[in-house]
């Protein structure tokens, strides 16, 4: 529907939502549609939800999604600042804002939307396919958007990408292995380190996809043990020897570690630093220097992993999101994995500072002890 130039008085956000709610038809069409549907004003704000956006946001009060933003109604963690939904840096880059924004401007648009959310489970991910269309009512020049939850898209075709991207990878270092052996080139004693360690990576490859299906699930469990946290960092850094030998970096334990037994959950923290660790490698030049570090205030350990590369701005807004990558499409759930796994399962929380300066640092937080 075209857009008609807007009265000389803007009718205001009660006499809107008055107005468009008690339309029976245009109420009628819009809850019958399965998607979340929402007319949008020019400052952005709902004017009408359908039942689709009530129930999935509030629990079917359609009255309570009027007069906020779409990032307010979902739970945007970027809309739990003073001003509200559309007013951070990190705004910029959400595909949902630029869908309304060109229907506001007579534009028909469609974008990804990703987003960290604050669940009854604590951080969510959510991916929605937005559309927004330019809706003209009572000489009011509105936005009609519908918004698809992709989520579940979304997921399954990046663990599927990733999974089997890494289990080919692996299996065809197995298979390299045992063709040798075949023709004869090498002896089992000259492989056999080299295929045993083969093999466990690819069972540990399954273990990592199932485990992350799982904490998204909410079904992982936790196993609290002390942890003796220099010995930990040496363990993680001495995992990672070999890949950064392959990119001709170095990993090294930063100056004065803090040496504490705290309580956590020492698998899924493995899985944290070794992600962290990973992408740092991964990031770094030849000769560069990742350094990994721990601190101790007496209430909280903090550890962190620092590399000399800068995160561009843009990815640094979009980093921990689960869809988002810098890799190859379908690649890079690792930072996303960090913060689920931190959050939801080890009551830390993470952050990273990233300049050309200073390089990129990430923090992972955790109590001392987690039981308590």
């Amino acid at each position: 529907m075209p857009c008609t130039t807007p009265t000389s008085s803007p009718m205001s956000i009660d006499g809107m939502v008055s107005l468009l709610a008690g339309d029976e038809r245009l109420r009628t069409l819009v809850d019958a549609m399965p998607d979340m549907v929402m007319i949008v004003d020019q400052s952005h704000r709902i004017m009408l939800g359908n039942r689709a956006l009530a129930d999935f946001s509030t629990g079917g009060d359609t009255a309570i999604v009027t007069g906020v933003r779409t990032g307010d109604i979902l739970a945007c963690q970027h809309a739990e600042g003073a001003s509200g939904c559309g007013t951070t840096e990190a705004c910029g880059e959400c595909g949902s804002l630029r869908a309304i924004r060109a229907a506001l401007a007579g534009e028909r648009a469609t974008h990804e939307c990703r987003i960290l959310r604050r669940g009854n489970r604590g951080m969510e991910a959510l991916d929605l396919r937005v559309s927004g269309t330019p809706f003209a009512w009572e000489g009011e020049n509105l936005a009609l958007v519908v918004a698809a939850d992709i989520s579940d898209e979304k997921r399954r075709r990046l663990l599927e990408r990733i999974f089997f991207h890494d289990l080919l990878n692996t299996a065809g270092v197995i298979s390299g292995i045992t063709e040798l052996l075949m023709q004869g080139t090498m002896s089992l004693d000259d492989v056999k380190e080299s295929l045993h360690e083969a093999a466990q990576s690819l069972v540990t490859e399954i273990k990592n996809q199932r485990e992350l299906l799982a904490a998204e699930r909410n079904e992982l469990s936790v196993s609290p043990g002390p942890i003796h946290s220099r010995l930990f960092l040496e363990k993680s850094i001495q995992a990672y020897r070999t890949l950064s030998l392959d990119h001709g970096c170095t990993v090294q334990l930063a100056a004065g570690v803090a040496e504490v037994i705290f309580f956590s959950d020492e698998h899924l923290l493995e899985r944290v630093m070794g992600n962290l660790v990973k992408n740092a490698v991964e990031a770094s030049d030849p000769g560069d220097v990742v350094t990994v570090g721990c601190d101790c205030d007496g209430t909280q350990i903090s550890f962190r992993c620092h590399n000399p590369g800068m995160i561009p701005r843009e990815i640094q807004l979009q980093l921990f999101h689960r869809s988002f990558s810098t890799k190859e499409p379908g690649r890079g759930v690792g930072t996303y994995s960090v913060k689920l796994l931190t959050e939801r399962y080890l009551g830390g929380r993470v952050s990273f500072a990233s300049t050309a300066d200073a390089g990129t640092t990430f923090v992972v937080t955790l109590p001392l002890d987690i039981r308590a």
